[in-house]
C-alpha cells in the first residue's frame, strides 16, 4: 500500500465549485482507497491505495465529475515525495505561507523558465525542479501578477499550496503512521 495525497484544484474557492469533504472521502473509499482523510476544505486528500499513482489522479477525477457534474483536475503525490519536496525546499529560509509549491501532473512545457521570468518580479525567486515549481513570494502572494497568472503560466493542469500546508499534510501522515 501507498500513501498519496491527492490535491484538487479549485474547490471550495467559491459557490459553485463546493466539493463536501466528508462526501469526497466516501467517493475515495468507494474507489477502493484505504485511510482516507481530508486537510482543510481546500481539496486535499489522503489515502492509502495499490494503485499506481495515475489510477488514483484518473478514479478521483472520474469520481468528482460524476458526482459534481465539473471537471476537477487532480493531481497526486505520494507521501515519500512529499517528505522529500519539504527537506529540499530551495526557499528554507522564506515564510512557510509565502513558499509555494505548483504541482504538475505532467512535464512542464518548453519554455517555462522564459514564461516565469517575464512575470515574476525581483521578490520572486522560483525554481523548477520536475514537476514542482516553487516561488517565494517575498512581497506576498495577494498583489502578484505571478500568483494570479501561474497556473496559466506552467501550461498543463496544475495547483498550488504554500509550503507550510504541505508540511502540515506530512507531519499528519507520519502522526497517523504512528
Amino acid at each position: 500500500m501507498t500513501t498519496y495525497v491527492a490535491f484538487l484544484r479549485g474547490v471550495n474557492l467559491g459557490p459553485h465549485r463546493a466539493v463536501s469533504m466528508p462526501r469526497l472521502v466516501e467517493l475515495a473509499e468507494g474507489l477502493g482507497h484505504e485511510d482516507v482523510w481530508t486537510y482543510l476544505r481546500t481539496g486535499n486528500l489522503v489515502l492509502t491505495s495499490t494503485q499506481a499513482a495515475g489510477t488514483v489522479e484518473r478514479g478521483l477525477a472520474r469520481a468528482l465529475e460524476e458526482e459534481y457534474g465539473t471537471t476537477t483536475d487532480v493531481t497526486v503525490r505520494t507521501a515519500d515525495q512529499l517528505r522529500a519536496l519539504v527537506a529540499d525546499n530551495p526557499f528554507p529560509d522564506g515564510s512557510a505561507s509565502q513558499v509555494t509549491v505548483t504541482f504538475l501532473t505532467a512535464d512542464p512545457p518548453p519554455g517555462l523558465e522564459d514564461r516565469l521570468a517575464a512575470m515574476a518580479t525581483p521578490a520572486e525567486p522560483y525554481e523548477v525542479h520536475g514537476r514542482e515549481v516553487w516561488v517565494r513570494f517575498g512581497d506576498g502572494l495577494a498583489r502578484s501578477r505571478l500568483a494570479a497568472g501561474l497556473s496559466k503560466v506552467v501550461g498543463v493542469s496544475a495547483t498550488t499550496r504554500t509550503v507550510g500546508t504541505v508540511a502540515k499534510l506530512v507531519a499528519g501522515i507520519d502522526k497517523r503512521a504512528g
